[in-house]
């Protein structure tokens, strides 16, 4: 098995299996071992598998001499902090993210935090092919449990405010999609003095991501008809992606969130504000609202350790995706829909403006996404496909054209962008008829 757009992924009962997963902590635990590494800590999410999953990376990376720091139910971005605050730590968390409840799968932070390298991915991808051969008794690795780790994580995200804001008198509904979220999103804001309405905030394993607004954002107007509320907010299964929506229920992306920080972080000076990153997939109506900023923007593929080795390459601050990754490195290595939400909000009142007159200052281009579940996603990879996507290209030259294989799940991801909506319509259109 192969690492995909954010480590392995796929059902816990066919791929992402216990035997894997023994493998798979005693291969990562063998070369994080040569590289300094003396232990990692290991997160998950609410799914059923993750009990079993968890036993099972628990004794690889101890039969290769690791120890194991057990931090139970929490998101991916409270691994990723506990990581870059632990000396000597590797980060593990046990999440399909977004899949439903049947899929599991793996991702690892390095001791700063971040999404491991691409150097570090092949190395042990090679080395999954060997046996696995644990070491001498004497050298076995040793279990503990951080019974601390949400409180921790809940601590730090209020000290990113430093004390200038607070949530008193706001009312703020919050779907946590049944997963790692479901406590600390609740907690975070109560403690900031939000009045909140939890909705999929009892996971039961086997609901998470169902019916939930962050998958299925139509929800949002259906929240603002039946409650009252200041703001809503949805996050996804893992609890590093974010969506938020204002009493209305208009909709506030990532692209959204990425220009209302940046333009923040302009107006007060804060270093490295001249420049931020985002994706094949981020709307150039953005990028040109952000440009009158003075703010300049970089591209990178999808998925949010592309975001982040980007700013680390170019010592930046901030990254988002459209889907709801924020990457803020001030704070965070990593995609955290916690800090996102709350620095957001933050935002919003020190720029005096809100989620509507934000949207206002951005002209969006026609964009629309399109996912098509497929049993072969390599059809992509034939040459008649990429012929016809390139005469698509020359056809529509302003036009912005994204194809290209889920590194989540067995479907193809196409993106149009154009100037109509017509000409988004007519080459979505034709990308659909190749592909079925």
């Amino acid at each position: 098995m192969k690492f995909g757009t954010d480590g392995f992924r796929g059902r816990s009962d066919t791929k992402i299996t216990p035997d894997f997963c023994l493998s798979l902590g005693f291969h990562t635990g063998s070369v994080i071992k040569e590289k300094g590494y003396d232990s990692v800590i290991i997160g998950k999410d609410t799914r059923v598998s993750g009990y079993m999953l968890e036993a099972a990376l628990e004794a690889g990376f101890i039969s290769a001499g690791i120890d194991v720091k057990l931090a139970g139910p929490i998101p991916t971005p409270a691994v990723s902090f506990l990581t870059a605050t632990y000396a000597g730590q590797f980060g593990v968390v046990i999440s399909a993210s977004h899949n439903p409840y049947y899929d599991n799968g793996i991702k690892f932070f390095n001791r700063h935090g971040r999404k491991i390298s691409e150097d570090l991915e092949n190395e042990i991808e090679k080395r999954l092919h060997n046996s696995n051969e644990p070491v001498k008794a004497k050298d076995l690795g040793k279990a503990f449990r951080i019974d601390s780790a949400s409180g921790r994580y809940v601590e730090y995200c209020k000290s990113t405010l430093k004390g200038n804001y607070s949530l008193q008198n706001k009312t703020i509904l919050i779907d946590a999609a049944n997963g790692a979220n479901y406590k600390i999103t609740p907690m975070l804001l109560r403690e900031l003095g939000a009045k909140t309405i939890d909705i999929n905030c009892n996971p039961d394993g086997f609901n998470i991501n169902e019916n939930c607004a962050v998958l299925n954002q139509k929800l949002f107007a259906e929240y603002a008809k039946n409650n009252e509320f200041d703001y809503c907010v949805a996050v996804d299964g893992d609890g590093d992606r974010i969506v938020l929506s204002d009493n209305t229920g208009t909709i506030f992306s990532g692209d959204d969130i990425l220009y209302t920080l940046a333009s923040r972080n302009k107006m007060i000076g804060k270093p490295q504000s001249d420049v931020v990153v985002g994706t094949a997939m981020s709307n150039q109506g953005v990028v040109e609202a952000l440009g009158k900023l003075g703010i300049s923007f970089i591209r990178t593929d999808v998925g949010d350790k592309y975001i982040s080795r980007e700013l680390v390459k170019n010592d930046l601050n901030l990254g988002a995706e459209p889907s709801g990754h924020v990457i803020q490195r001030e704070f965070s290595e990593s995609g955290d829909a916690n800090i996102a939400l709350i620095q957001t909000l933050a935002a919003l009142q020190e720029l005096d403006t809100s989620i509507t007159e934000i949207k206002n200052n951005i002209d969006y281009k026609p964009l629309s996404l399109k996912n098509f579940s497929v049993t072969d996603v390599e059809v992509i990879e034939s040459e008649i496909f990429i012929e016809s996507i390139e005469k698509l290209k020359k056809k529509h030259p302003e036009a912005r054209i994204s194809v290209r294989k889920s590194g989540t799940e067995p479907k193809i991801r196409a993106m149009v962008e154009a100037e109509t909506e017509k000409e988004k319509d007519s080459i979505l259109s034709e990308i659909e008829s190749l592909i079925t």
